[in-house]
């Protein structure tokens, strides 16, 4: 396995110490590498750098996400259905994005960098801050920085940041030739 995919985790202990426009930029350059159906390219993202408007972003964040007021950029994650190859009912913008974002927070682990995607943040509130069209779908921030300490972080999450990498067994999210059993979420899943 790649050394960057074995180290991504979704790390809270971030140092407030600046990130280069350029490795920023190399992120982005990164995640537009990624497949899409017809190369229709439906991901856009927004690096939010600028105090003022960081400071209004993180204002949007949820109470659980109070880690992440450290962080020295925020990367939106932004697509519309439209921007997508459609066949019948199967839009394929999600699973478009989910790929380019992760090529782009394997390039961050790849820079040192912690990368740590949320949902807990007032997506309509994010929009308006970074002047995204109402139509269009804020999916995900992506919160970056350099490692720092876990003393700014609850007990709670210091001791995440120090677990052992939780993961299901190939056997429960993977079979060969047909659908098994096995492959079915548990009820607490």
């Amino acid at each position: 396995m790649l050394h960057a995919l074995e180290q991504r985790r979704a790390l809270r202990a971030l140092d407030t110490r600046p990130i280069d426009k350029d490795v920023l930029l190399g992120l982005i350059e990164a995640a537009s590498t990624a497949p899409s159906g017809m190369n229709n390219q439906p991901w856009r993202f927004v690096t939010t750098t600028d105090p003022e408007r960081l400071d209004a972003l993180k204002a949007t964040l949820s109470p659980g996400n109070y880690w992440a007021k450290r962080a020295p950029a925020i990367i939106a994650v932004v697509t519309n259905n439209d921007w997508s190859m459609k066949l019948g009912e199967r839009i394929y913008a999600p699973f478009e994005v989910g790929m380019a974002t992760m090529a782009l927070q394997v390039q961050a682990v790849s820079e040192g960098l912690i990368i740590h995607p949320i949902a807990g943040f007032n997506a309509d509130e994010a929009k308006r801050v970074l002047g995204i069209d109402e139509a269009n779908s804020l999916m995900v921030l992506l919160i970056v920085g350099y490692p720092g300490s876990d003393e700014n972080l609850s007990d709670k999450h210091r001791e995440a940041e120090h677990s052992a990498r939780q993961r299901l067994s190939l056997g429960a999210i993977h079979a060969f030739d047909h659908w098994n059993a096995d492959l079915r979420p548990s009820a607490s899943a």
